[in-house]
């Protein structure tokens, strides 16, 4: 019988010293989405991590989300993690941009021009500003 006990506590013990260990992650290895207004520090005044920063890991998180799924196909989840990317970076002009280029896809051409403008009106850098306007002269021709 204290056999069972000590098997028992031996158990148990090493149960919840696995439970206690944190899971392995992987970042994605795509190019960081960078903002203009994001500060460069990494930690704030009482030495833990900046909220900008996991403000830009969540975002870069849900922009490789998004291309994941909609190379899969599947778009509309692809829209939904484009609309949480926006909650999180309401002034990022590359996630408009894609919301356009999606829009394009699906044929909501007027929903696609409305997504391109608004990336054109946050001052995107020149690369987005060019395909905004190439996704603007396609509509326009249609």
């Amino acid at each position: 019988m204290n056999h069972y006990k000590i098997v028992t506590v031996v158990c148990l013990s090493s149960f919840l010293w696995a439970c206690s260990t944190k899971p392995v992650t992987t970042t994605p290895a795509t190019a960081p989405v960078t903002e203009a207004t994001t500060p460069s520090s990494t930690s704030n005044s009482t030495g833990g991590i900046d909220n900008t920063v996991k403000g830009r890991a969540a975002l870069n998180s849900l922009l490789t989300l998004a291309e994941q799924q909609e190379s899969n196909g599947n778009l509309r989840g692809a829209r939904g993690t484009l609309g949480r990317a926006i909650r999180i970076s309401p002034r990022n002009p590359e996630i408009y941009l894609r919301l356009a280029e999606l829009s394009y896809r699906e044929a909501k051409n007027a929903q696609a021009q409305s997504f391109a403008e608004k990336a054109l009106s946050l001052n995107p850098n020149k690369t987005l500003t060019r395909q905004a306007e190439i996704l603007l002269e396609k509509l326009g021709l249609e």
